[in-house]
Order: C-alpha cells, then sequence, then structure tokens
C-alpha cells in the first residue's frame, strides 16, 4: 500500500464527504513540482487490485475535493483517482500564500497556462510510478478540460485515453477579444489584481436561459443542492487575478489551432461528454465542432455523448449515476 504524508483535511471537506467503501482508502500529500511549488493531491485508492488510473484536472475556481463521490465510486470499481488542486486553487492556493509564491486565482507569474499543463504531467508521472504498468486516462472537466487539449497535443504518449467534460471548441474572435480585454486590464490594474470585471464578462451571460435564476450559478447543475454547495464552499466562486484570464485566453486560442490539433495521435481514445444545457459548450454548439475537427484530424477513437437538459458540471446534475456508469463503461 502506498503511503504519503497526511495532509489535516480543512472543513472544507466535510461539504463533499462520501459514504466510503470499506475497500478503498483516501491519500492526501503535497507533490513539489520542478519548479519548487507544492501542489496539494488526493488519491482516491482501491485497497484490492488496481485497474488503472484516472488523472483529475479541475475546472476554474472550484478544487479537487469537490469530485468526492466520483473517486469513491472510481475505487468501488478497481480505478485511482489522481486529483491535484490546480496552482491559484485549493490547498495548492492556501500553501503558495503561506511561502508567499502565489495566491488563489493566479497560475503562475509567467506562461500560467503552459505550468498548468506541465503539472498534469508531473503529478501523473508519480502517479504511474506509484502503479507502474496500469492503464491511464486523464480526465478533465471546464478548464481542465482545455488543459487537457493541450496535454493530449504535447503528451499523449504518457496515457492510454482522455475524457473531456464541460468543455469547449474554438471560438476564435470572442477568445481574441477576450485576450485582448484581459490584457489591457493586467497592464492598467495590475496582472495580480482580480477582476470581477473580467468575472462579469466570462460569466454573466451564462444564466440568460435560466429564467428562474437566483443566485447567478444554477448554470453549473439542476441539482440545488450541490450549487448551493459551491456557493457555501470558500474555495469555489471567488475573483481570479487579470493574469488567469490572460492565460485561459491564450489557452483557448493556442490549443484550436489546427496546427496544434493535427498533433493528437488519431488512434488516442478520447470521450467527450457534453450537457445540452451548458453555456460553457455553446449549448452543444462549439462541442460538436471540437468533435468535427478531431474526426476530420482522423480521430478513430472518438466517442461523444451528449446529456439532454444537464447543464455544466454533470458529476454534479441531477444525472450523475447515469454519467458516472457511462466513463465506467468506457473506461
Amino acid at each position: 500500500m502506498h503511503t504519503h504524508p497526511f495532509f489535516n483535511a480543512s472543513p472544507v471537506d466535510s461539504f463533499y464527504r462520501f459514504d466510503y467503501n470499506k475497500a478503498m482508502q483516501r491519500e492526501q500529500f503535497f507533490q513539489t513540482m520542478s519548479d519548487g511549488e507544492e501542489v496539494f493531491v488526493t488519491r482516491w485508492v482501491p485497497d484490492g487490485e488496481v485497474t488503472g488510473i484516472v488523472q483529475l484536472s479541475h475546472g476554474m475556481v472550484e478544487h479537487a475535493q469537490r469530485y468526492e463521490r466520483f473517486g469513491t465510486v472510481l475505487a468501488e470499481n478497481g480505478f485511482v483517482l489522481n486529483a491535484h488542486d490546480v496552482r491559484g486553487h485549493g490547498k495548492t492556493a492556501e500553501r503558495a500564500a503561506e511561502k508567499h509564491s502565489g495566491m488563489f486565482g493566479l497560475l503562475a507569474d509567467k506562461n500560467g497556462f503552459e505550468r498548468a499543463v506541465e503539472d498534469v504531467r508531473e503529478v501523473l508521472e508519480k502517479a504511474k510510478a506509484d502503479f507502474p504498468g496500469k492503464k491511464t486516462v486523464l480526465l478533465g472537466h471546464s478548464f481542465g478540460s482545455f488543459v487537457a487539449q493541450s496535454f493530449i497535443e504535447t503528451y499523449a504518449r504518457l496515457i492510454d485515453g482522455c475524457i473531456l467534460c464541460g468543455t469547449a471548441g474554438p471560438a476564435f474572435v470572442l477568445t481574441a477579444f477576450g485576450n485582448i480585454v484581459a490584457r489591457v486590464i493586467a497592464f492598467f490594474k495590475g496582472k495580480k489584481r482580480a477582476s470581477p470585471f473580467l468575472k462579469q464578462m466570462a460569466f454573466g451571460a451564462y444564466t440568460k436561459k435560466i429564467p428562474d435564476s437566483v443566485n447567478g450559478q444554477e448554470w453549473l447543475s439542476r441539482d440545488k443542492d450541490a450549487v448551493a454547495r459551491y456557493i457555501a464552499d470558500p474555495y469555489c466562486g471567488f475573483n481570479p487575478t487579470a493574469s488567469f484570464y490572460c492565460d485561459l485566453t491564450h489557452g483557448l486560442i493556442k490549443i484550436h489551432k489546427r496546427a496544434n490539433i493535427r498533433k493528437i495521435p488519431s488512434d488516442l481514445p478520447i470521450l467527450i461528454i457534453y450537457g445540452s444545457a451548458d453555456p460553457v459548450g455553446g449549448y452543444g454548439k462549439t462541442v460538436e465542432k471540437l468533435c468535427a475537427i478531431y474526426r476530420k484530424n482522423g480521430a478513430k477513437n472518438l466517442t461523444v455523448k451528449k446529456y439532454d437538459d444537464a447543464r455544466h458540471e454533470l458529476f454534479n446534475e441531477i444525472n450523475k449515476a447515469e454519467v458516472e456508469s457511462d466513463v465506467l463503461l468506457w473506461l
């Protein structure tokens, strides 16, 4: 059994604590990256034989503990869920703030998107070393799905498959405009300043198709309890820095360039799952555009699953059991 220094969980963990099967355990530790920064890693590990590894890259302004239920489900089915709090998020951000080397909502002082991709590689490689010879799949949700898109354009040889959840395809004009605005605000206001304007610009229209919206976060899920937990979670929903939006828009432009998409191996198994009511993917429009581009690129093992009326966070939706079952079948 693999042991690591245990990090005492904060009260936030209790929001997501799921009933455990005795045949699994939860491990938490800090892993030092190649640039000296530390990221907080959580693993949900089966006590019995390990079938494979699922490496999670989570979304923007959230953290890995929100995948407690999914990690438990995977572990009960023989898979390790290996998940780290992305830089600028969760306990990774707390540790960086203590060391005065980072803060919430900041990926890195420079090349933040690329650094996020490298962190996935380093965390994944440690998991592969700890569980050698096991099938390894990368799962990216939302912002993490954009990191995953970049990963399979660069490091696909390290994995056996990729799952993109709550993702989006190219929207070059809108993204380029957003990048310009973010860079202007970063220049005049400071790149490490939180930007309510950029957050409103990015998310403000996401509830326009939800007439009974009360809190502005209903676009995440139809499950009111899940949305309430998100709102109550101090690690969720904060205002990222202007630098983060610069990195995000830069990353979106980069991953959707045809020259980079062509680097994805045509035989790499890819599963794309999305909700038809998810505004991040243009209510399916840009997701289907991405699928068409992947197919044109020669993708031989692309599977696409649409969930009617589901919103952004499929693993926190009212049909999450269906989503979990579909993912397990694909794995």
